[in-house]
């Protein structure tokens, strides 16, 4: 059983129907759950020129995430592809999605709004991702806030009474420091790879370190390896950086965060056809078969299990 831990799986754009191919591709990829994000401030964001980044060009209007949310939530929710909402809904022969939000920015200083999030079916949410919002610090911007917020702060309060996994990628380092000093339930970095350097992107501004890393793993979190920026080493990569977690943080808190089909994984990893090939590899490399299951599935599943307990 295989669970990608962050995707765009149903649909990649701000707007239009779910893609039911690539969904319809997870039962033949062993994959019992794939977590799907709305991207909040999809409408102010863009690829940069070069094609290698992504920026943000303009600021929100009022209530514009909360409206690019929600249409990602309908697209999601009409899929056809099962809904999971408990840890007990994700099953080896049934594939379901996992709803979740990539960005706070449509919380507007409304933390009720979360609870709204959570009744409608949403388990997972990220802080941040493109914009400097009011919760705190990006990784791919100069830091405003030096941190987590004050009103940041009371959202993972929230998110942690709420049962919402909270997902610190796109986070910088001093604003996991603030959510690692409060947060009462594990949470996760849900894609990303730790920094390299010297080799060819191996310092990418959203690669983490291992201080960052043991932030997470210190709350019994999880940390998908990522492969849509690994332009070079393509989908062998995402084995390397797979293994380079492991090594540095042990095998109960490494997972896949594939973020496909962007950047890299529009070729690589499209669908989810190749995914049974990560539990190949990790086999190939000596893992025991329980130590397969904790990286394919078992540690995100430990996470769900236990923000929702």
């Amino acid at each position: 059983m295989i669970i990608d831990m962050h995707t765009h799986a149903a649909r990649v754009s701000r707007t239009g129907d779910a893609d039911r191919g690539v969904l319809g591709t997870m039962r033949a990829g062993r994959v019992a759950a794939a977590v799907v994000a709305a991207i909040a401030d999809m409408p102010m964001i863009r690829l940069a020129a070069g094609g290698d980044r992504i920026e943000k060009f303009r600021d929100p209007y009022p209530g514009e995430c909360l409206d690019t949310v929600n249409g990602y939530l309908t697209c999601f929710e009409q899929s056809g592809t099962r809904i999971a909402l408990e840890p007990a809904d994700i099953r080896p022969d049934s594939p379901a999605l996992v709803m979740a939000i990539e960005g706070c920015d449509f919380l507007e200083g409304d933390l009720d709004r979360l609870d709204m999030m959570e009744e409608r079916g949403v388990r997972s949410v990220q802080l941040t991702h493109y914009l400097v919002n009011e919760t705190g610090d990006i990784q791919t911007a100069p830091p405003v806030h030096g941190g987590l917020t004050a009103f940041g702060a009371e959202a993972v309060r929230r998110m942690n009474a709420a049962g919402i996994i909270l997902d610190v990628a796109h986070c910088s380092q001093d604003t996991v420091k603030g959510v690692a000093a409060i947060a009462t339930k594990p949470f996760l970095c849900s894609h990303s790879n730790l920094k390299e350097p010297g080799h060819n992107d191996g310092e990418h501004p959203r690669f983490i370190s291992l201080d960052y890393a043991r932030m997470v793993v210190d709350s019994g979190g999880v940390i998908g390896a990522w492969i849509s920026v690994l332009w070079e080493e393509k989908f062998p990569g995402m084995i390397r950086q797979l293994f380079r977690l492991i090594d540095a943080v042990g095998i109960d808190h490494v997972g896949i965060g594939s973020d496909l089909p962007t950047g890299v994984a529009s070729t690589e990893m499209p669908d989810f056809s190749r995914h049974p090939e990560i539990a190949t590899a990790l086999q190939g490399r000596g893992l025991t078969q329980e130590e397969v299951d904790k990286v394919c599935s078992g540690n995100w599943l430990r996470v769900f299990r236990a923000v929702r307990a």
